[in-house]
Order: C-alpha cells, then structure tokens, then sequence
C-alpha cells in the first residue's frame, strides 16, 4: 500500500490549535472549546496558549498579534506529507473525481485573493482515499513534479473548509499558512490575505 510506511495519522494537534484560535468565525472562544474542536486534552492545550501569552501573542485570553501567530505556526514542523503529478486538464480532472479535497496553495489562493496565478493545483485529501486518488490521477497522467500535488495529512485540516467559486477549499487561516511556507510570491500573496482578513 502506498501509504503503509508513512505515520500520517495524527499530523500534529500543536497545528490543530493554531487553526481553531485562528478562526475569524469562531467569536469568543474559549480554551475549553478550542480543547473541544481540537479533540485533544485541555493540559496540552494550556500549555501552548500560555506559551503564546508569554511572548506576547495572546493577551487576557485574546489574540494581540496575529502576524507573531502566524508566523510561529509556520516556524512549526509540517506533517503533511505529498504525491506530485503531472495532469493535462487538472481542473477537469479534479473535478470530477468523487472524492473528499480541499484546494491549497495556488490555486486557492487565486480564487480567495487574486494575486497569484493558479499554475499549480494543491489539494489535500482524505487518507483513506490516497489509493484511489493515486490510481485516479496515474490513469489521467503522470507521476513525478508536475503541475497537481496532493497532500494527506491530519484530517483535522478540513476544519472550517469551504466553497469558493463551485471549488473546496481549506479554511483562510490553513492557506494562509500554507502559503508562509513555500515563501517567495506566495508568501507575498499570505501577507496581503492576512491584512485584509485578519488587519495584521
């Protein structure tokens, strides 16, 4: 199996609590609920927000610096992990799979902020459909570097996902830290999302 040698089922819960304290729907939540959403014991979750209030991040329980947040989620190891392909009509084909995805990176970045332009199409998807989806895309193309990437990873990563056009795509805050993380154009195209959501 193809994901027989790769421990991807837990990814990290340290990431799940950044993506819930970081919700712009989410109002007054609380560390008990951000506990909750994060199907993890509240110690562990004390823990890292007291972390945050010390240098500073968080203050009286409220987010004082959003960017310091940000970019201490990026500085975080990933655990995510990934297949590239090389797909000929990648939105024809990525649309009609029957498949749970959220689109990432260029791609949803193009449809969320219009600022770069959508030449690589990154997706997560569920686990328990990464055979599938490798069979899916080998008979529509070629594996190795190409212009369609999945990813698979905690599934806690289709938190707050959402419709963008006809198109699924992960929540404001997993893209924008997404996009910190490959640097260059889109961590330029990241600072413009994270002034006009978040005012940072």
């Amino acid at each position: 199996m193809l994901k027989d040698n790769i421990n991807l089922y837990f990814g990290s819960k340290k990431e799940r609590v950044f993506r819930i304290l970081l919700s712009n729907k989410i109002k007054n939540c609380s560390w008990y609920k951000i506990a909750k959403l994060a199907e993890t014991n509240y110690s562990y979750v004390h823990s890292i927000l007291s972390e945050l209030e010390r240098v500073g991040a968080l203050k009286k329980h409220e987010i004082s610096d959003v960017k310091k947040i940000f970019n201490l989620w990026a500085n975080q190891r990933s655990y995510r992990y990934y297949r590239e392909y090389n797909i000929q009509n990648p939105k024809e084909t990525i649309k009609n799979a029957k498949m749970e995805y959220a689109f990432t990176g260029y791609f949803a970045e193009n449809l969320v902020g219009n600022y770069l332009f959508p030449r690589y199409y990154e997706l997560y998807v569920n686990d328990s459909e990464l055979e599938k989806w490798h069979k899916y895309l080998t008979n529509s193309g070629y594996v190795g570097k190409g212009n369609v990437k999945i990813y698979f990873t905690d599934q806690h990563v289709f938190f707050e996902k959402h419709v963008v056009e006809g198109w699924p795509v992960v929540s404001i805050q997993q893209l924008i830290v997404d996009l910190m993380r490959e640097g260059a154009e889109c961590g330029e195209a990241a600072e413009l999302l994270m002034k006009r959501i978040y005012h940072a």
